[in-house]
């Protein structure tokens, strides 16, 4: 009789045991956990598999010449591939979960920022997830980060012109013409008034 109670005990875990292992996997705050550590690991066919088909990826502000919307695996690939050729790395931290939408810190450096003197940004990374899949997700970079790397190319208008310097001679002329011209006229007046 004991035997038969550990194998029925024993079925009765191993039928139970993947459902309990699919509900940990599907947990939002593990999904989202599992995907940094794929991305961070170069694994850019493991991250995407934690991606819907038509996920959403938007990032703000855009970089100059996007819209700062991702859609689809496909060009969502096309990012993750910059992010491993860049040497990227991410850290989630101080996640919070609200039905369905994982909200963290995200604090993030690549080769390329360190060689700008920025290391890393951070923002707020807000993803939502349904049946195991992210289903999207925004990181918004925060004013701090947003300072360190300036104005992007273009931002600021590019005149060609020389600069206040350059532009004394022309002010000395104008000036030199108005004084001239307002001489004229006042000897105009004065003939005419005799």
């Amino acid at each position: 009789m004991r035997t038969r109670m550990i194998i029925a005990a024993t079925v009765v875990a191993l039928f139970a045991l993947p459902g309990a292992l699919s509900a940990q996997a599907a947990d939002p705050l593990s999904i989202a956990n599992a995907w940094n550590d794929a991305l961070n690991a170069d694994d850019i066919d493991g991250a995407l598999s934690y991606l819907a088909d038509d996920a959403v990826l938007t990032y703000i502000p855009p970089t100059p010449g996007t819209s700062g919307v991702l859609t689809g695996k496909a060009e969502i690939r096309g990012w993750y591939e910059a992010i491993v050729k860049a040497h990227g790395a991410g850290t989630l931290s101080d996640c919070t979960l609200k039905g369905e939408t994982v909200t963290c810190t995200d604090s993030y450096t690549d080769d390329d920022l360190k060689a700008m003197g920025v290391g890393t940004i951070v923002g707020q990374w807000a993803a939502v997830v349904r049946e195991g899949k992210i289903l999207s997700y925004i990181f918004t970079m925060s004013a701090e980060s947003l300072a360190k790397l300036g104005p992007p190319p273009g931002a600021l208008p590019a005149t060609g012109g020389p600069g206040a310097a350059g532009l004394l001679p022309l002010w000395i002329g104008l000036s030199g013409f108005l004084v001239g011209l307002g001489g004229l006229g006042l000897r105009c007046m004065r003939n005419r008034a005799a």
